[in-house]
């Protein structure tokens, strides 16, 4: 046996546990159907549409997010474990998929096109329906989709490989984001008749355009990426009935530990997201959408660029050290990044911004690189408990929570917002809400994200645990 083959050794990964670059490669740019209907949505267009578009309050469009997050997080263990149970030709996942995909798609320009002429209310009840319907067609992608990330491969190092793809892919879905707001609220959609940018214009016709990408990105793992355990082992084992999967799923211990990790990263992002928005707007711009649109632009620009630059290092370090130790570093390069706002938050140098923005980005690695791999090593874990792959079951345990840190930020911005006492409806804010905002938005996501790194340090799950885990899974199975 040659040293490339040995599982566990630290910087080599065997040629049976690799996967190839392409499926790799169709694989992550299937991440772009989750930003572009989910993340793109509710954290970068929902609000400045809503709001400053149609005039919609920010508790109640908070309130309406709260409901969809609620909706979303009741749908994903009842969709992970009926990814679990499938037995198809195609295998369990890739089917829903395709049917994920091409629902989002139909769905997701309906949401962006209200009945406006009735009045408030009947836009606030048309937007809660397709925004349910929307999350609903969403979660049939999402939720097969990151259980199969979690069975490509059962290589330790392979596994953040493959994450490392799909961070690489991550930072475009936010390039793209960071500068749809400023394309949608661009001088390609000025009101004739104000001479300003028209964000609602933009959007509506942007959505179309939007809908083609995720039909086309939410195909490509389906159609390209295989089920590695389907065939000789998955298809076999017999179904697990829903509460019997939760309750498995509750009493395992690794698993609570990234839930809690994640689900504070998570808060503290999403609780100062739309914040973040009017700080720049109002308090750094003075009001003026179009200049805090291009900053916006430029800051997700930095992030990515900087973010690509480091997943070289950051997967290179993986190799060598343990997940949660990279985790940990990621996070507090990310918490000094914000803490430099305090700084760089100046009306007189609006792109100052740009430089939190690059240590900022260590919060995605974070997520984005560490995460999934983590939850990979989860499953290896609790088949060897339950005798099971359950990747479905344990990816939407994992998701209710996270789905439940989103709602309970996604109402609380709303509220956050108001409590500031920034009122929509006053062209320029009095100084002391100006005030009230930044130091909001500077202290709120420290004090959350701090919480994590307490999961961090107790998370049990170490190379060479998942090692031992490999051989003992092998020794009663076989290698696959």
């Amino acid at each position: 046996m040659t040293d490339d083959s040995i599982p566990g050794r630290i910087g080599t990964i065997a040629k049976a546990d690799k996967v190839p670059a392409r499926q790799k490669m169709f694989f992550s740019l299937g991440g772009f159907t989750d930003y572009l209907s989910t993340t793109l949505t509710v954290s970068v267009l929902w609000m400045p549409f809503f709001n400053i578009g149609m005039g919609l309050s920010p508790i109640l469009l908070g309130g309406i997010l709260m409901i969809m997050r609620l909706w979303d997080g009741f749908n994903d263990p009842i969709m992970g474990n009926i990814s679990d149970n499938t037995r198809t030709r195609w295998g369990r996942r890739r089917p829903f998929m395709v049917i994920g995909a091409i629902a989002t798609a139909l769905i997701y320009p309906l949401l962006w096109h209200p009945p406006t002429q009735y009045g408030h209310g009947v836009t606030a009840i048309y937007i809660t329906v397709l925004g349910l319907l929307l999350f609903t067609a969403s979660t049939c992608w999402a939720m097969p989709y990151y259980s199969l990330q979690m069975e490509l491969t059962p290589s330790y190092d392979e596994r953040t490989r493959v994450s490392a793809w799909m961070a690489f892919v991550a930072k475009f879905a936010n390039l793209l984001g960071g500068w749809t707001l400023a394309f949608v609220a661009g001088p390609l959609f000025v009101n004739a008749a104000t001479g300003k940018p028209d964000i609602v214009a933009g959007m509506q016709t942007t959505s179309w355009a939007i809908a083609v990408l995720i039909l086309g990105f939410g195909l490509l793992p389906p159609i390209f990426v295989k089920e590695r355990y389907y065939e000789t082992e998955t298809s076999k084992q017999s179904k697990d009935p829903f509460f019997k999967s939760l309750k498995e799923s509750f009493f395992c211990k690794p698993l609570w530990l990234v839930i809690g990790i994640s689900f504070f990263v998570s808060l503290g992002s999403a609780s100062i997201g739309t914040l973040g928005q009017y700080v720049n707007i109002y308090y750094v711009n003075n009001g003026d959408l179009g200049a805090a649109t291009i900053i916006t632009g430029l800051k997700s620009t930095v992030a990515v660029v900087a973010g690509i630059l480091s997943i070289p290092l950051w997967t290179w370090l993986s190799e060598r050290l343990d997940k949660k130790l990279i985790v940990g570093i990621l996070l507090l390069g990310g918490m000094g990044g914000h803490a430099l706002n305090y700084f760089c938050l100046d009306p007189a140098h609006p792109y100052l911004q740009l430089i939190p923005a690059v240590f900022q980005s260590g919060i995605l690695g974070a997520m984005s690189l560490m995460i999934p791999s983590m939850k990979a090593d989860i499953a290896d874990y609790d088949e060897l408990d339950t005798r099971r792959r359950r990747e479905g079951s344990l990816n939407s345990f994992y998701s209710w929570f996270l789905r439940m840190s989103q709602t309970c930020a996604m109402g609380a911005g709303g509220v956050v917002l108001a409590l500031t006492g920034f009122d929509v409806a006053v062209l320029k804010q009095p100084p002391e809400v100006l005030e009230r905002m930044k130091y909001v938005y500077l202290l709120l996501p420290l004090a959350i994200w701090g919480v994590s790194l307490a999961f961090i340090a107790n998370y049990p799950l170490t190379r060479k645990r998942m090692k031992a885990i490999r051989d003992d899974l092998e020794a009663r199975r076989g290698s696959i």
